[in-house]
C-alpha cells in the first residue's frame, strides 16, 4: 500500500509540472479546508477545496461526496446500532430520541475549533526529494463538565418509559457543554513545485478525522 501511494504521488507531481492554477493559496488556508471538510462537514468548503485541487490532480482525484449527507448517514448509522441492541417495542418507542441523542454527539464534535501552532517544511518520507508542508495544530471541544448520573443497568430489560427518559436525559447532559478539551496534533500537505509557485493536499485527509474522533469519544462523559 505505501508503494502504491508513493507511486500515485509521483504520477500527480510529474502531471503537476504540466499544469499551471491560476488559484494559488497558501498552506494555512488549503489546512482550514481539509479541516472545514473534513471535520466540520462543510459541502461549500468542499467544493473550494476542489476547484483548487482540480488545476493540479485532476477532476477524477477531486473528492465527490456529499458531506451533509455523509453527516446524516452517520447520525443514521449510529442510531441504528444502538437501536439494534433494543427490544423492538422499546426501539420504536425511542427511534427520535435516540437519533437526537446522535445527531447532538456528532453536532458538538463538527462544531470543533482550531488554532495553528507551527507549519514547516519536512523531508517526505514516501518520495526522496519530496517535502511537505507539515502542520501542527490544537483542536479543541466542548463536552459536558459532568459525567451523566444516569444508570440504567441492563439495558435489554428497560421499559419504553424509562430509555426516552433517559434519552432525553443524557441528549440534555451533552447539550451542557460547558468544558472544553484540546488535543494537539499534525497533519501534512504534500508540496507541488511549479516554478516559483507551490501547491498543497493531503492524499488521506479521512485520518484527520478519525485521529479527533478517537480524542473526542473518549472525553465525552
Amino acid at each position: 500500500m505505501k508503494h502504491l501511494k508513493a507511486a500515485f504521488l509521483v504520477v500527480v507531481l510529474c502531471f503537476a509540472q504540466n499544469v499551471r492554477s491560476q488559484n494559488i493559496l497558501p498552506p494555512q488556508k488549503v489546512f482550514d479546508l481539509y479541516f472545514e471538510s473534513f471535520v466540520k462537514y462543510n459541502d461549500n468548503s468542499l467544493k473550494e477545496l476542489n476547484s483548487y485541487l482540480i488545476n493540479f490532480l485532476g477532476k477524477e482525484n477531486t473528492h465527490k461526496m456529499s458531506l451533509q449527507e455523509s453527516y446524516d448517514q452517520k447520525v443514521d448509522s449510529f442510531t441504528n446500532i444502538f437501536l439494534s441492541n433494543l427490544s423492538p417495542e422499546v426501539s420504536s418507542v425511542c427511534k427520535n430520541e435516540a437519533r437526537e441523542y446522535f445527531k447532538v454527539l456528532i453536532g458538538n464534535f463538527k462544531n470543533a475549533t482550531y488554532s495553528i501552532k507551527d507549519i514547516k517544511t519536512v523531508p517526505s518520507e514516501l518520495i526522496k526529494d519530496q517535502k511537505n508542508s507539515e502542520v501542527d495544530y490544537e483542536v479543541s471541544f466542548k463536552v459536558p463538565a459532568e459525567a451523566s448520573q444516569i444508570n440504567i443497568g441492563d439495558i435489554k430489560k428497560i421499559g419504553p418509559g424509562e430509555m426516552k427518559k433517559f434519552l432525553i436525559d443524557i441528549t440534555n447532559n451533552l447539550k451542557n457543554t460547558d468544558k472544553v478539551v484540546s488535543t494537539r496534533q499534525k497533519f501534512s500537505l504534500y508540496q507541488v513545485k511549479y516554478g516559483t509557485d507551490t501547491y498543497y493536499w493531503n492524499g488521506g485527509p479521512q485520518e484527520m478525522a478519525w485521529k479527533l474522533n478517537e480524542f473526542y469519544f473518549k472525553n465525552i462523559n
